[in-house]
């Protein structure tokens, strides 16, 4: 069993939820935020559109966008126990951020080289800023006690999405009064934009996280670190019984994060083929989608400190399964919005909330390293999604068909979620169920 532990927050009482501390760690959100805004959805929309030129290209994006997905969720345990054990989280960010920002600034003139160059550099971006994130969430088992956290992950979502909203915005501004293919071109501009963001705006998020974590000795030299961090990964392996809480809502996670993903890389695909969308109505979707984000992560954060997480997340899921159906089975030019304000309510607040549950389940000194086998799951599950989607729509060409599957892992990942029996310590609001033993 997880053995409970106190959090550095709760040693010195019972801090404001939104305490500074909080916002410092969050500022990395907001700068995080300018490229999960942008480039996963439109990115993908433009190697479709422009590098994939006549091939099938929604089946090639699968395959890109599983690779990266496989290759981020592979690194990111060592990278997180290289982390724990040396103490260097933050410096792990910021070499991971920079390398992200780079690859970035590099896509259109990878784009203008092909279709390998281009999804090699999407690759390295997106690996990049996965393990970025991967390190920066394990800060939240030391910001906030355990009965805040979804409170504290859901402010975390909530500013992020405001970064968002300001790369958005200034995409819109660029692209506004173009025709349909000067709105596609334009892309390779906005991508540029959103990577000088991401570095503007991360360097105070980087500074933001000193002093947050409370360093480990050292240990000596890069070989012992090195070594140490494959032996810490080996031995979470070994010793899976004693994280089979975590593991079971990994599990979860990995199922509905397949189809959360899944939407992030081929929604503007399908609004695009379905209702004929231009990449400026495509831009205007996504803004309605943050603006409505950034409260109802923040509310659904709140209720799920009070009611619940894991009935607030089956709640979520609910809604997020009628806004798929919307979506495959609608025709009217109202669905887009109509599933994009579906989508908006729940899709943020279902990863902050997952967020918050998994960090009360990890041992303190550990937590960067399993939130790396977090990314394990978030990312090997997501790699499957894309794959399947794009196959489906390649080979039996029916964005409808490809939709309703997405429902499987979804079902399958709430039935596990609610099943978890959490311990008397970590039991959350109105969940009476806990566990004997482990």
């Amino acid at each position: 069993m997880v053995t409970p532990r106190t959090n550095a927050a709760s040693k010195v009482g019972s801090p404001s939820w939104l305490s500074r501390r909080v916002l410092s760690w969050a500022a990395y959100d907001i700068a995080s935020s300018t490229y999960a805004a942008l480039i996963p959805t439109f990115f993908g929309l433009y190697f479709v559109s422009r590098v994939g030129q006549g091939s099938p290209a929604a089946g090639a994006w699968g395959l890109v966008a599983a690779a990266s997905l496989v290759a981020a969720g592979l690194l990111s345990p060592l990278v997180g126990a290289h982390a724990d054990r040396t103490g260097r989280w933050r410096s792990t960010v910021a070499l991971a951020t920079a390398a992200c920002v780079l690859a970035v600034l590099l896509l259109p003139l990878a784009s203008r080289s092909g279709l390998l160059a281009a999804a090699a550099a999407f690759l390295v971006a997106q690996v990049a800023y996965t393990l970025a994130i991967s390190v920066y969430d394990s800060y939240v088992v030391d910001i906030a006690p355990a009965r805040r956290r979804g409170s504290v992950s859901g402010i975390g979502w909530a500013l992020g999405l405001c970064g968002g909203v300001a790369a958005i915005a200034v995409a819109l501004l660029m692209t506004r009064g173009l025709p349909p293919t000067g709105q596609v071109e334009q892309l390779s501009s906005v991508f540029i934009v959103s990577a000088l963001m991401f570095a503007i705006l991360a360097i105070p998020g980087v500074a933001g996280l000193r002093g947050l974590r409370r360093a480990p000795e050292r240990v000596n030299g890069k070989a012992d670190a090195t070594f140490g961090s494959l032996r810490a990964v080996a031995g979470t392996l070994r010793d899976w019984r004693s994280h089979r809480m975590a593991l079971q809502v990994l599990l979860s996670f990995f199922l509905i994060n397949d189809v959360l993903v899944t939407i992030q890389f081929f929604i503007a695909i399908v609004l695009s083929a379905r209702f004929g969308l231009t990449v400026e109505g495509l831009l205007w979707l996504s803004l309605l989608f943050h603006l409505i984000a950034v409260p109802s992560t923040i509310l659904l954060g709140v209720l799920a400190d009070r009611r619940g997480a894991r009935v607030t997340l089956a709640g979520m899921c609910v809604v997020l399964a009628s806004a798929i159906l919307l979506l495959a089975f609608g025709r009217a030019t109202w669905t887009p919005t109509f599933a994009v304000v579906m989508l908006g309510f729940v899709y943020a607040a279902i990863q902050a909330v997952f967020r918050s549950l998994y960090a009360a389940l990890v041992p303190y000194d550990r937590a960067a390293e399993l939130f790396g086998f977090n990314s394990i799951a978030g990312r090997l599950s997501a790699a499957v999604g894309p794959l399947l989607f794009g196959a489906a729509v390649a080979m039996l060409g029916s964005q409808t068909i490809a939709l309703c599957l997405l429902l499987l892992p979804l079902a399958a990942g709430v039935v596990l979620l609610i099943t978890v029996r959490l311990p008397a310590a970590y039991a959350d609001a109105g969940d009476t169920r806990v566990a004997s033993s482990a």
